[in-house]
């Protein structure tokens, strides 16, 4: 049976602090993805919140922006589940992490089970297992400080998560309209080659700048910023730097690529460029050809055309075989389940059928078309 646990860090007669709980559309405007994650965090948690310091210091620990927006993303759902649980209301006394136990996470995990994310789909495997990762991480932070006794997500079982890559690869021909798609904007064209030709993260598009252009024996290399600070040289192919700089016309500083009011291009202005190219080409569900789909088409082409996947592996900057195997063990399947429906409709006498089915739904239209 489940113990009832008191969630609230006071009374409701404790003084209001004033902080709005949710962003304006002003607010999100002028702040980063990151800064905005923390700042809806902090507001969720309550700054009269015993556990607003400690999780502040805890974000404050984790090197990478986009990880540290990720985690308040995560942590920010339980809390709003626990609002809505537990009845503790914007008005009432801020939630209380630390009196969180394993019954009470235990229940969240049951609950995500009914949960809808985006496009009103349930919650799949991963971002549920995510989700209390995330937990997983804040408390353990909290109980190596013994700001509670123990971890409460350590011994809850998580959800089982495939190791095959689930991103849909767009084939070359696909690419190739996109890319036709983009012939008007250099912009556009660039970016839509630096994500697939260059196979770069989205974050690190974003991040480049013009200064991070260097001229080396007869190559171009760009300069791009990596996780933890960090940075890595990478070649560029002619064509793509020909494209990029008709984008950057004579600009040497400030962003690589610009946003369509000419300030610096960040990472939630390109799922909404390459949708717009995506339907602008034909494609199928163009709402789906998001950053990362780029990055794993040019995966799944080079492995198809027999590229080595230890090459493949150094090209994505991948730090484990196991990540690029997941791109080849898709495309190799596909090939192979293609190659056994192959070998079953060879035995089957369906061009026969076929051909008489093209006559006889092909006649009527042909008798309009005569009359």
């Amino acid at each position: 049976m489940t113990t009832a646990v008191d969630l609230r860090a006071g009374t409701v007669d404790r003084p209001r602090s004033g902080v709005r709980r949710w962003l304006t559309d002003a607010e999100r405007a002028h702040l980063s993805e990151p800064q905005a994650a923390r700042l809806s965090l902090a507001r969720s948690i309550g700054e009269d919140s015993p556990a607003a310091g400690p999780v502040e210091t805890w974000l404050n620990t984790i090197d990478s922006n986009n990880t540290r927006a990720a985690y308040a993303t995560d942590v920010r759902a339980f809390i709003e589940w626990l609002r809505e649980r537990h009845g503790i209301t914007a008005d009432d006394a801020p939630v209380n992490l630390l009196a969180v136990t394993m019954d009470v996470v235990a229940a969240y995990a049951d609950a995500m089970r009914e949960m809808t994310g985006r496009y009103g789909k349930p919650l799949s495997a991963t971002t549920r297992a995510r989700r209390l990762s995330s937990l997983s991480a804040l408390y353990k932070h909290l109980a190596a400080r013994a700001l509670v006794p123990a971890n409460p997500v350590r011994e809850l079982e998580r959800p089982k998560v495939s190791h095959d890559g689930k991103t849909p690869a767009r084939d070359t021909s696909e690419m190739g309209r996109l890319i036709q798609a983009a012939e008007n904007s250099p912009r556009d064209l660039a970016l839509v080659l630096l994500l697939y030709v260059s196979a770069f993260r989205v974050t690190e598009v974003c991040r480049a700048r013009a200064e991070h252009l260097i001229r080396e024996g007869g190559r171009t290399l760009l300069v791009v910023p990596t996780k933890g600070g960090k940075s890595r040289t990478e070649p560029l192919d002619p064509a793509v730097v020909e494209v990029l700089e008709l984008a950057m016309d004579g600009r040497t500083t400030g962003s690589l690529l610009l946003s369509d009011n000419g300030q610096t291009l960040a990472r939630h202005h390109v799922p909404p460029i390459l949708r717009r190219l995506a339907k602008a080409a034909g494609l199928d569900n163009p709402d789906a050809v998001r950053p990362h789909v780029m990055r794993t088409s040019a995966a799944t082409a080079w492995l198809e055309s027999g590229q080595p996947l230890q090459r493949v592996q150094h090209k994505l900057k991948h730090a484990s075989s196991t990540t690029t195997e997941r791109y080849h063990r898709r495309s190799r399947g596909v090939a192979e389940d293609a190659a056994l429906s192959a070998a079953l409709v060879a035995e089957l006498p369906l061009g026969d059928v076929l051909a008489h089915l093209r006559n006889e739904h092909a006649s009527p239209a042909a008798e309009r078309t005569t009359r």
